[in-house]
């Protein structure tokens, strides 16, 4: 049984923990707001761009040229820290299940980056070609470098050839809260996504006119095609991350607050305890003092 000094430890450590894990879930939850705002933003960008290719397309096919090689990649984002249940764990198993699901399952060479050492972990334990491990941004500010990092790598390998197809899973927000991964493709821009932006009613009744060689306006707007990509990915997935780590984090709050209670319960009972035994002495030392003085 513990002592009355040994429960109001328990009891002072468990507020001092609920003090931190509410902390941690008001930051989770201002993190979730400020990543949904950046992802409704991008947005609006990411018209304007389509905009871009709408123009473009009309003009001619896409200058990609797809790497004909049977290597297919596919980057997994997760995250660094802990404190977010299964956000990491259930990333694999769908990569996957979407994996076999693809047309090009049969007769082709899988390699996966990762984004993160929690899923880098994962990856190397299932045996796997793991080649490139990037860490994840840990703010808004640190997501465009990253993506500038990707992009690099994305490049270099689409220039040798050492892939054909480049794919991309990630978890986003759930609509009634949580989180859910995705699995997407994001290279080669084939025919019909070329279609799909071809076809793309243009809201004026003149067609802005290109001034820079089609090379050129290939390039800047193949990188934006990738940064939009990128950048949504990396923003969502930290917002899920945030999702998952409130989750987490109301989870503890509920088990916190339930000890609480029972250590609260077994406090109050205690010093019952003691003050009972205590008030008997009294009584019973009376009572003593009392039969002397009658003898």
């Amino acid at each position: 049984m513990p002592t009355l000094e040994t429960l109001g430890r328990r009891i002072r450590t468990a507020h001092e923990l609920l003090s931190v894990v509410k902390t941690m879930k008001s930051l989770a939850a201002v993190n979730i707001r400020q990543f949904e705002r950046a992802v409704a933003c991008l947005e609006q960008y990411r018209r304007v761009v389509d905009m871009g290719w709408s123009v473009f397309l009309r003009m001619g096919r896409p200058m990609l040229q797809r790497s004909r090689n049977d290597v297919d990649v596919c980057m997994v984002v997760g995250s660094d820290q802990g404190m977010c249940g299964q956000f990491n764990e259930s990333l694999w198993p769908f990569v996957l299940e979407q994996v076999a699901k693809t047309e090009s399952a049969n007769g082709r060479k899988w390699r996966y980056w990762s984004v993160g050492e929690k899923v880098r972990g994962i990856i190397e334990d299932a045996g796997v070609v793991h080649d490139v491990h990037l860490s994840p941004p840990g703010s808004l500010n640190a997501v465009n470098r990253k993506i500038h990092e990707i992009v690099l790598a994305i490049e270099k390998w689409w220039s040798a050839k050492k892939m054909e197809t480049f794919f991309i899973c990630h978890h986003v927000l759930g609509a009634q809260g949580g989180y859910a991964p995705v699995f997407q493709r994001v290279l080669p821009l084939d025919e019909t996504w070329a279609e799909e932006h071809r076809r793309t009613t243009w809201p004026g009744r003149c067609l802005p006119m290109l001034s820079a060689s089609r090379e050129t306006m290939f390039a800047h707007l193949f990188r934006q095609y990738l940064f939009i990509f990128l950048y949504r990915a990396l923003t969502q997935s930290l917002a899920s991350e945030n999702a998952a780590r409130l989750v987490a984090m109301q989870a503890a709050e509920k088990n916190i607050l339930e000890t609480l209670d029972d250590l609260t319960g077994q406090f109050r009972e205690q010093r019952q305890t003691a003050i009972t035994a205590e008030l008997l002495d009294i009584v019973s030392g009376f009572e003593a003092l009392s039969d002397e003085g009658s003898l």
